[in-house]
């Protein structure tokens, strides 16, 4: 089951041939080639094809998009499930990036409380914003820091997040002016390592995945300044984050291996000649299904908030 990312709502065949080619392969999985082997599902209704696309929301408005797409999974696979079209001896992989990969991330407690056993399903992250380093943990201290720190900085950093609607990055309990964040403490926290056997694909300086290094780094660089640091997290959000797709087998193979639980970490090198990693890379993010629709909703979104 592919689940695309931000602005990726419907993984196209090109995309979904790069996961393949790329990251999954690698790992054992084979299939066959082609189109025919893909198919798109309709709603998180199973579809009769090895590659299933499933199609969500993916906008930019972050924290309740990614909740959104929680649930979609968590539909998904239980129909799956249900379907018996998953075991031990043929597990559901579930192969997603960026945005899904926090949702598939939060999803993973509520499939192991629906009774999804272990062994059925293998979860594979690419630019997994979960990690310890990655932005979803972080960034609410990193924005206190930014904004001065101490009660100044807490507090500009709560009404940012309370008037942008991305409480989910709070710790929970969260409040503004006696307002409780929206979902506070639901996204703040790392990909589970104990619950699904995992596999998470990070390239070096990811501005989502690495987000944390990647800060310290330029904090280091420039005396504490916490507005370089942002600005480099950006800069590598905007570039490195968008080259996964555009990897070749061999650039994936080169990173190096770590387990913690039943995870395994593939921290991979940022390409010499990443520029033709990150053409690729976005060519194949700009052809996903609904990828214009996806940014009209989300400026839409900006004015008229589709969740509360």
């Amino acid at each position: 089951m592919f689940v695309g990312g931000t602005f990726e709502p419907t993984p196209s065949t090109a995309w979904v041939d790069a996961a393949y080619t790329n990251f999954l392969q690698p790992l054992g999985m084979t299939v066959g080639d082609g189109a025919s082997n893909i198919c798109d599902m309709t709603g998180t209704a199973v579809c009769d094809a090895p590659l299933q696309v499933l199609t969500t929301p993916e906008l930019l408005e972050e924290g309740p998009s990614t909740l959104a797409t929680s649930q979609d999974i968590v539909s998904a696979v239980e129909a799956e499930y249900a379907a018996g079209d998953m075991s031990a001896t043929d597990p559901l992989t579930i192969f997603t990036y960026s945005q899904s990969a926090m949702a598939l991330s939060h999803a993973e407690a509520e499939l192991m409380a629906a009774g999804i056993p272990q062994a059925d399903l293998h979860l594979v992250m690419i630019g997994d914003g979960n990690t310890e380093a990655g932005v979803a943990p972080n960034i609410y201290n990193d924005l206190v820091t930014l904004f001065g720190g101490g009660t100044t900085g807490t507090n500009d950093t709560n009404a940012l997040l309370y008037f942008v609607n991305e409480g989910q990055f709070a710790p929970a309990g969260t409040e503004y002016e006696g307002h409780l964040l929206n979902g506070a403490g639901t996204l703040n926290s790392v990909t589970p390592d104990n619950l699904y056997p995992t596999t998470i694909y990070t390239i070096n300086t990811d501005g989502i995945a690495d987000w944390q290094q990647d800060w310290n780094a330029a904090m280091a660089a420039d005396n504490g300044n916490a507005w370089d640091a942002l600005g480099s997290s950006v800069y590598h959000f905007l570039t490195t984050h968008i080259e996964y797709l555009g990897l070749t087998p061999a650039e994936v193979a080169a990173g190096t291996l770590t387990v913690d639980g039943l995870t395994t970490t593939d921290l991979i090198p940022d390409p010499t000649d990443w520029s033709s990693a990150w053409v690729t890379g976005l060519a194949d993010i700009a052809s996903s299904g609904g990828f214009l629709n996806s940014i009209l909703e989300s400026l839409q979104d900006i004015f008229n908030p589709a969740w509360g």
